[in-house]
């Protein structure tokens, strides 16, 4: 009787190891460039033709291998980045799993040349199909370069799904781009046929390179972000509001220096600009995060593109938490470039080597202990903006004194334009009120510079601050329903309300376990529909554990808060006498965030007296 197990053959699992590591030319990039970053290169060259379909050449400058070491890194799982269990756990290059070259070599006409030493002398290994064809020894400088021709000539199945080549070209530039920003500091070219499409010479700071890649105008739009908790490091830059994309293909995240297009990481930096972009709009960030590697996996998928936090709430809360601490101050409105900045963003020095924009002066924050998981009444507390954009932890203060009577909104009814004057005088007070304009926007001078202000998109973000420190001071309020509702789950749905339900709770919803499956549900926060309150405590709890955090509720109390505050202000075509516009000034230095309304829109826009001149041909 034949057995119906059987051990595949070498040249069948490099193949199927191939298909896992090398999907497209752009994939064999990566790999090279990732293993030349680890070999310590400060250039790296990579040569194109066809889109990488015939060739893809990477050179680089880095510690080259011995004779032995180059054929050994053409075995599958040999590598020098891991020796133990405990390395797993503790890594700190991008390449280790020892297939990249195996793999690569099994599904083209692979050339390696390499040497570790000084004295000119290196080898070279010729393979077709994963076989060794030639080797010999060449005259050659320390270092490595790579040759991988025909790509999947061997796998025409394979072949026939790669793309134009102009696509599987921007698909290598993006893997570039990519390594390009993590690494300011290593020499990248990258030339397609006889076209040098990146020369991306050494730089001092990632600004310099933001520059080089995004754009001069991009880094202009950018503030610099840096802060600490615990071992846990971020900092980068982000964009202000203002600049945004259509797609969130301009968020670059980095986990110790790796690239990564992780969920709870890009579900983090969106809630950082929760209620600032308009819907569909994704904003620009470079960011990086550094922490202990025993507390990240990134062995969870071949393309380590993925990685899992040991305590990914707190990795989410913190960054979210830093981008709004970023934002917050919006001290970016103050200082618009000026006529000479107008060809690339001025920027000076810090103690930690990030270059920062003028106008724009994050301290880095002393440690701090990472901020445990927020609910929903911390996330909602209004703080009085702080002095510099460092972290605070956005506690519940039991003891704060309740939000002012005139901050109060009910709908249907005006909200009064009245507040305090502060102790300093912030940007929107220090502006010199000239009127009112077509009964909707307030003009006004800041120095030079003329700044209209839309009276209803201003009064809306004050009235949805408000309306949100007053909700949340005490905690959720909840209703009882007058009949519990009967929810029947699947069992990971079950499960997740099981393992939350203590969260669920101080989110405003009462369940009690009703045997099996099933849930009782008797209370659900006072603002939502007591209709669509089944629906969402899955979805919530669902949330809570994929990432520990539930944007979902968020949104619809938002929405909720969002509609009240637009009923409640100052509409468009409404006439304000200097009075009120004075004291709308005035709360709106009152509130975070001001410098859009809750839906994303911009409370202001700035023309400089070299735009009005030019309006006029005086320039």
């Amino acid at each position: 009787m034949s057995s119906k197990i059987r051990v595949l053959p070498e040249p069948l699992c490099n193949k199927i190891a191939a298909g896992e590591v090398v999907e497209r030319p752009s994939s064999v990039v990566k790999e090279l460039v990732e293993n030349s970053i680890d070999a310590g290169a400060d250039q790296i060259f990579i040569d194109l033709e066809s889109g990488g379909r015939k060739l893809i050449q990477v050179i680089d400058n880095g510690a080259g291998m011995d004779p032995q070491d180059a054929f050994l890194s053409l075995e599958r799982h040999a590598t020098s980045k891991i020796v133990t269990d405990e390395d797993l756990f503790a890594l700190h290059t991008l390449g280790f799993r020892g297939e990249a070259l195996a793999s690569i070599a099994s599904v083209s006409r692979f050339r390696l040349r390499t040497s570790a030493s000084d004295d000119g002398l290196g080898c070279e290994i010729y393979a077709e199909g994963g076989q060794v064809k030639n080797t010999a020894e060449v005259g050659l400088p320390r270092g490595t370069r790579i040759e991988v021709r025909n790509l999947f000539f061997n796998m025409p199945a394979r072949k026939k799904f790669l793309r134009k080549e102009q696509t599987e070209l921007g698909h290598v530039a993006d893997v570039v781009t990519k390594q390009a920003l993590a690494h300011p500091e290593i020499h990248f070219r990258l030339v397609h046929g006889t076209r040098t499409l990146l020369d991306l010479r050494r730089e001092a700071a990632l600004p310099e390179r933001v520059a080089a890649l995004l754009g001069k105008n991009v880094l202009q739009g950018l503030l610099p972000i840096e802060q600490e908790y615990d071992d846990l490091k971020i900092y980068g830059l982000i964009s202000q509001p203002s600049l945004s994309r259509s797609s969130g293909s301009h968020i670059y995240t980095f986990v110790n220096g790796r690239y990564i297009r992780d969920r709870v990481v890009q579900h983090a930096v969106m809630d950082g600009y929760r209620q600032l972009l308009m819907k569909g709009r994704y904003p620009v960030a470079v960011l990086f995060l550094q922490l202990d590697p025993a507390q990240v996996d990134v062995n969870v998928h071949p393309t380590k593109h993925e990685v899992r936090f040991r305590q990914q709430s707190l990795v989410h809360d913190a960054l979210s938490a830093a981008i709004r601490d970023t934002l917050r101050p919006t001290r970016w409105i103050e200082t618009p470039a000026g006529d000479g900045d107008r060809d690339g963003a001025a920027v000076h020095e810090s103690p930690s080597g990030l270059r920062e924009m003028q106008g724009a002066t994050p301290q880095v924050a002393p440690d701090r202990s990472l901020p445990q998981v927020q609910d929903q009444q911390a996330s909602y507390r209004s703080e009085p903006p702080p002095a510099a954009p460092v972290y605070s932890p956005p506690v519940p203060e039991p003891d704060s004194p309740p939000a002012p009577a005139s901050f109060g909104i009910v709908p249907g009814e005006q909200l009064p334009l009245t507040a305090p004057m502060a102790e300093e005088e912030p940007f929107f007070t220090r502006l010199q009120l000239l009127g009112q304009y077509h009964q909707s926007y307030l003009l006004c001078q800041d120095g030079d510079d003329l700044v209209l202000i839309d009276q209803h998109a201003a009064h809306e973000r004050i009235g949805f601050e408000h309306l949100k420190a007053s909700f949340f001071g005490d905690g959720i309020a909840q209703q009882q329903l007058l009949f519990p509702e009967m929810l029947e789950l699947d069992f990971r749905s079950a499960a997740a309300l099981e393992e939350h339900g203590s969260d669920l709770l101080r989110l405003g919803f009462d369940l009690e376990p009703f045997g099996g499956k099933s849930f009782a549900l008797k209370a659900v926060p006072a603002l939502l529909a007591a209709e669509q309150a089944g629906r969402l405590v899955v979805d919530v709890a669902l949330e809570l554990e994929r990432i520990g955090y539930s944007g979902q509720l968020q949104d619809k109390l938002d929405e909720v808060l969002i509609l009240m505050a637009c009923h409640g202000v100052v509409r468009a075509n409404q006439a304000l006498s200097r009075a009120e516009s004075l004291a709308l000034l005035r709360e709106l230095d009152g509130v975070d965030f001001k410098a859009h309304c809750p839906h994303g829109r911009p409370v202001m826009q700035r023309l400089t007296l070299f735009e009005i001149e030019k309006m006029f041909r005086r320039q």
